[in-house]
C-alpha cells in the first residue's frame, strides 16, 4: 500500500487554495467570510448526515428484527408470515449490502491512495485540472456512484423492511 501524497505544492510552484469563484470574501456580517469556508461547512454537514444515515439505518434494522421477534415470538410464526419473512430478508440484504459496500468503498479509496503515491506530479496536475472543470476528483465516478447506491440502500431497504413488518403485524 502506498503512502498518502502530501497536498502541499512543491517548492517553487503555486497551488490554488480554492476553486475559481470560491475566493471572494462575503460582505461584513455574513455567516461565512469566504465561499470556500461555506463549502467546507456544507462538506462537514454532508459527512455528519451521511454518518447519521448509517447509524439510523442499522438501528432501524435491529428494531425490525426485534419487533418481529416480539410480535411473533417464534421462528415458525415468523416463517409462516410472508410479510414478516420479507421484513427480515430486507434487513439482512441491507446489512449485507452495507458490509460489502463498505469493503468495496475501502478498496476503491485504497486504490486512489496508491494511484496518487505512484505519480505525485500526475496527482498535482489532476488537482489543478479539477479546479477548472466539473470532476469528481480526488474521487472517481465509481466512488461517487457507489456512495449514492449505498445511501439509497441504507435509506430504502430498512424503511421497506419496517413497512413490511407493519403489514405483517396487521395481518397477524
Amino acid at each position: 500500500m502506498g503512502a498518502v501524497v502530501d497536498a502541499k505544492p512543491a517548492a517553487g510552484t503555486t497551488q490554488p487554495s480554492d476553486p475559481p469563484g470560491l475566493t471572494a470574501p462575503s460582505p461584513a456580517g455574513d455567516l461565512y467570510t469566504t465561499p470556500s469556508e461555506a463549502l467546507k461547512e456544507v462538506r462537514e454537514e454532508y459527512q455528519y448526515w451521511t454518518a447519521k444515515l448509517t447509524d439510523t439505518s442499522l438501528q432501524l434494522s435491529i428494531a425490525v428484527i426485534a419487533a418481529n421477534w416480539a410480535a411473533f415470538s417464534s421462528v415458525n410464526q415468523i416463517l409462516a408470515s410472508f410479510w414478516s419473512k420479507l421484513s427480515i430478508g430486507l434487513v439482512v440484504v441491507a446489512v449485507g449490502f452495507s458490509l460489502v459496500g463498505a469493503k468495496w468503498m475501502g478498496e476503491l479509496h485504497r486504490k486512489r491512495i496508491d494511484y496518487a503515491a505512484a505519480n505525485p506530479s500526475r496527482w498535482q496536475a489532476e488537482f489543478k485540472d479539477s479546479a477548472v472543470k466539473s470532476d469528481p476528483w480526488p474521487f472517481t465516478r465509481r466512488i461517487v456512484w457507489l456512495g449514492g447506491a449505498m445511501r439509497w440502500a441504507k435509506t430504502w431497504l430498512p424503511l421497506t423492511a419496517g413497512l413490511s413488518f407493519l403489514i405483517a403485524l396487521v395481518h397477524h
